[in-house]
């Protein structure tokens, strides 16, 4: 999920490096150590509620901070189809070659995305990098020819990526020569997730981590539930639309109004169908989905699948899913929650209520 959302737990800080075992990071006000840096092309940032009365120290804090950085860079390595020398890549170039030895990282992140493709009836599809790769989203920049759409459509089939894990241990295999893996709507949840779990075993199991809209929130700050805001797609300022209190729950948000292009009158955002190669139709697509599941790997992967099944399906599909909520902003009429955030969402001031949510909820 490529659009960033605002959240007010992390949003709006000004830019530090991860602390090195050299820094004594400063506590802020509120009891957290807060550091951001550019990874996996977006932005990740990590804030840990410090517990003095435990006797838990701002450089301990920093020193787990620095670590889970370096496992976020660790999994970009794994994970990337952009770096030519990653193991996906090197995945990728055997495609149609028979069976690839693969590391517990990259095997559990494409078992996942089986699961997901499976679940969403192809909304989300891992091996449509062939097609993905043909677009680029930059000022000036012009769709494809329909005859390489098509052509690299003929390799988009998530059922040709056969995975194993046996006793001689973990690989995979891509069915056609040819056919590419691309995991950016999935890859940044796991590291945000592993990112998490690395702190909890560091024992500070009260924090936040953030990458390019992918959120994780573990315990809380305090003793009370941190907030997460849902970025208002009018609002150009990180302004948003309402709030959810959350804990131990990954929050991800996707949306198509940050990153486009316009050609002959037309506006093609970066959200594409792995089903027709083409991006969403901006007239009956969502502006945003908010997906709210147990870990950011799932909420990471099935708010693609989301935005591409559309509002009213994409609904439908979250009510029928036990682990997952939504909050879903269509282009036109009002804001839909699913039943399971109507009794915990909170409207922004001056924001109108979304059927279902009582207004008692509005602050």
């Amino acid at each position: 999920t490529p659009t960033p959302t605002p959240t007010p737990p992390t949003g709006g800080e000004p830019e530090r490096a991860p602390p090195t075992a050299k820094d004594d990071p400063p506590l802020r006000d509120d009891d957290t150590v807060w550091a951001g840096a550019e990874m996996m092309g977006t932005r990740f940032s990590i804030k840990v509620w410090v517990d003095l009365s435990a006797g838990q120290t701002p450089r301990a804090a920093g020193r787990a901070v620095e670590d889970a950085f370096a496992e976020i860079d660790r999994l970009e390595q794994v994970a990337s189809e952009w770096r030519p020398d990653s193991e996906l890549s090197r995945f990728n170039d055997r495609a149609g070659l028979g069976w690839v030895p693969l590391s517990d990282d990259l095997h559990a992140i494409l078992a996942r995305s089986k699961l997901v493709a499976q679940s969403s009836g192809g909304a989300f599809d891992p091996t449509f990098h062939g097609v993905g790769q043909l677009w680029s989203f930059v000022p000036g920049a012009r769709p494809p020819p329909p005859e390489q759409i098509e052509k690299g459509l003929a390799l988009v089939n998530w059922r040709e990526l056969v995975l194993e894990d046996a006793d001689a241990g973990k690989r995979g295999q891509l069915g056609k020569p040819g056919m590419k893996l691309g995991l950016g709507a999935i890859a940044k949840g796991y590291a945000v997730d592993r990112a998490s779990a690395l702190l909890r075993a560091r024992d500070f199991p009260h924090h936040i981590v953030e990458g390019g809209g992918d959120t994780y929130v573990s315990g809380t700050k305090g003793g009370a539930s941190w907030m997460v805001g849902i970025q208002d797609p009018d609002s150009s300022g990180g302004g948003t639309v309402g709030a959810l209190p959350v804990r131990d729950r990954a929050v991800v948000t996707s949306g198509g109004y940050q990153r486009f292009f316009e050609h002959e009158g037309t506006r093609y955002t970066h959200i594409l169908d792995p089903r027709t190669g083409w991006p969403l139709d901006e007239s009956s697509s969502a502006r945003s989905v908010t997906v709210v599941a147990d870990d950011a790997t799932n909420a990471d992967a099935y708010c693609t699948a989301v935005m591409v099944m559309g509002p009213a399906e994409g609904l439908r599909f979250i009510e029928g899913m036990s682990a997952l909520e939504a909050v879903i902003i269509p282009r036109d009429g009002p804001i839909m929650v699913s039943s399971g955030l109507r009794a915990s969402y909170v409207p922004a001031p001056g924001k109108p209520l979304p059927p279902g949510i009582e207004p008692a909820r509005a602050p």
